[in-house]
């Protein structure tokens, strides 16, 4: 059943969609800032259904809270990060459970996990084919796919401030604002391209609300490390006309609303 729908639900602070692909890892700062992204995917791990003894694999697995909610429910579950230091931190605070360093793009398992797992991780991962296909060989017959992450017009309304203020000063935007946010059609057929078959999609809006007028400058410092680091003096001003451009449509009841959108999948093997 594909089911596209589009409707208004509250995350604040979503930290772990928005960071440009070559951004650095804090796990401090993210467990610290960051907690509602695993929070706010408890319904996500209801549609995974993990069962005791379970082999599951989750995929861009961050600092491990979600991992560990999963384990909880009995299943054997491995947690998979490009990110070493995320990894590292993982293994700090879950010393009892596996987590490995690895590009969801480039996965090695064969047929080994009855289901693979993914929150807020796949718009960082721009070779979505390559993704698939290793979920695809990840997975014993009758495997599941559950995955979230941004969908098309995700954030769209800072992108393209962003974007605008840093081509007037001839930067080039799209090293720090590349994320893969694709459109539910788009997406339904890269899967079904993998060998897996879509069972349920679903597309929506998820505003976003980042408290204070200063909300969305505190939102582009942690999300964007990189590209502060190379604006140096200039970072100030970027917030600035990022703020300005767009306090009319993200700005409301003395907050901020982030305009995200989500793309929520569950798929199986053939």
């Amino acid at each position: 059943m594909i089911i596209i729908d589009t409707y208004h639900s509250s995350e604040s602070f979503a930290a772990a969609s928005l960071f440009a692909m070559n951004s650095p890892w804090n796990p401090v700062l993210y467990d610290d800032s960051a907690a509602f992204v695993s929070e706010l995917a408890s319904d996500l791990v209801l549609w995974l259904r993990p069962r005791d003894g379970e082999r599951i694999l989750d995929l861009g697995c961050g600092t491990g809270t979600l991992t560990a909610q999963i384990a909880r429910q009995g299943a054997r579950v491995i947690g998979v990060d490009r990110s070493r230091d995320m990894i590292e931190s993982a293994r700090e605070k879950y010393a009892g459970l596996r987590f490995e360093v690895a590009d969801g793009q480039d996965l090695s398992y064969a047929a080994e996990f009855e289901a693979v797992f993914s929150n807020a991780a796949l718009h960082w991962m721009p070779r979505a084919s390559d993704v698939l296909r290793g979920v695809e060989h990840a997975l014993v017959p009758g495997g599941r796919f559950v995955a979230e992450f941004g969908g098309a017009g995700c954030v769209q309304t800072v992108v393209k401030a962003v974007a605008e203020i840093l081509c007037e000063w001839a930067i080039d935007p799209a090293p720090y604002i590349s994320w893969f946010f694709p459109s539910p059609g788009r997406y339904a057929g890269l899967i079904e391209e993998s060998g897996l078959v879509v069972r349920e999609l679903r597309y929506f809006e998820r505003p976003t609300p980042v408290a204070g007028e200063a909300g969305l400058a505190t939102w582009l410092a942690l999300f964007q490390a990189n590209l502060m680091a190379d604006l140096g003096d200039r970072w100030g001003e970027l917030c600035r006309k990022a703020s300005e451009r767009c306090h009319n449509a993200l700005f409301r009841d003395g907050q901020w609303w982030l305009d995200y959108v989500r793309l929520r999948v569950v798929a199986t093997k053939r």
